[in-house]
């Protein structure tokens, strides 16, 4: 039996058929955005510390385009051999499957999960000065001036236009979505006063919330955690609503089982680190430190589930670019 030294620092230089890991070969972490975002900067904050368990490199590579499809497709075809590893988020392996079936991939079949790292609540934001004290009175509002409302959000077929597409019509509302190139222009947008209302991520709107140009009125995630954890969640207005981004690290199909599992122990170490945690809920981002390859793929499968029923419960109808 190997020695845990060698399984965390000689790994690279001793490789054996369990691990299938080629020497000298260094882990890639692929993001299916360009550097900078929310997604790059927790994947570029895990790297160095998953590398330190695995006693390997890990290098992070960004290959934006097609909405996270670019990337996907990518790594799917990649060697299942535990060296590659897609960053998967919510658009990717969640929402998009949900709502177009001509994506390159599949997000069930065509990747093994490997591990849960983060989650990312969104809120419901207005602007401070709105006059309104709560959702109550936002809804209040919206019903007492039909088609007089919008909302704002970060594109067609994003998740927080789906989100404001269930909230809308679970309440029967009557207010326009409005549509912006991001989450930023959209909240640039809110602040001016172009539209009522927003739900965002929490690290889009989280510098506007704390200096006071917006005022979060709810948290769409029925997880409490974060810097909204003490917010009413909006189901309490509409049962069963749940609306949060994540990251997910996931393999090709094929991957053999222990090295999802060595792979799925190495990260789960690194995000138990009380530094990186501070560093990833500094940016918005809950660690995830118990997760299995199992109830990855299980949280893959409850999120397309979800998103499904959405589109088929609001009517929702968008076409791919």
């Amino acid at each position: 039996m190997l020695a845990r030294r060698h399984l965390l620092a000689g790994l690279a230089l001793a490789p054996t058929p369990l691990f299938a890991q080629p020497a000298g070969r260094a882990l890639t972490l692929v993001v299916p955005f360009a550097p900078g975002g929310s997604t790059d900067v927790g994947a570029r904050l895990i790297a160095p510390r998953l590398a330190h368990h695995l006693g390997q490199s890990v290098v992070v590579e960004n290959r934006p385009g097609a909405g996270g499809a670019t990337a996907s497709d990518q790594v799917r075809r990649a060697t299942p051999d535990g060296s590659t590893l897609l960053i998967a988020v919510a658009s990717t392996h969640g929402v998009n499957p949900a709502v177009f079936p001509d994506l390159p991939y599949d997000a069930e079949r065509d990747f093994a999960a490997v591990a849960l790292l983060g989650v990312t609540g969104f809120v419901v934001v207005v602007r401070a000065d709105a006059g309104f004290a709560d959702m109550n009175g936002l809804v209040a509002k919206l019903r007492a001036e039909p088609g007089k409302h919008n909302y704002a959000s970060a594109g067609v077929g994003s998740m927080p236009h789906l989100a404001g597409e269930w909230f809308r019509t679970a309440l029967g509302l009557q207010v326009e979505h409005v549509p912006y190139r991001g989450g930023g222009p959209a909240m640039v947008a809110l602040m001016g006063g172009e539209v009522t209302y927003m739900i965002e991520s929490i690290p889009t709107v989280a510098g506007a919330i704390t200096d006071g140009r917006l005022k979060a009125l709810a948290r769409a995630s029925a997880r409490a955690s974060g810097p909204v954890a003490e917010l009413p969640p909006l189901a309490d207005l509409v049962p069963g609503f749940d609306a949060e981004t994540w990251i997910l690290a996931a393999a090709p199909a094929g991957t053999p089982a222990p090295v999802l599992a060595r792979l799925n122990a190495a990260f789960n170490a690194a995000l138990a680190e009380p530094e990186l945690a501070e560093r990833l809920r500094a940016i918005g981002t809950e660690p995830v430190t118990d997760s299995t390859p199992e109830s990855a793929a299980r949280h893959i499968s409850t999120e397309i589930a979800r998103w499904r029923r959405v589109v088929a419960e609001t009517g929702v109808t968008i076409e791919r670019r």
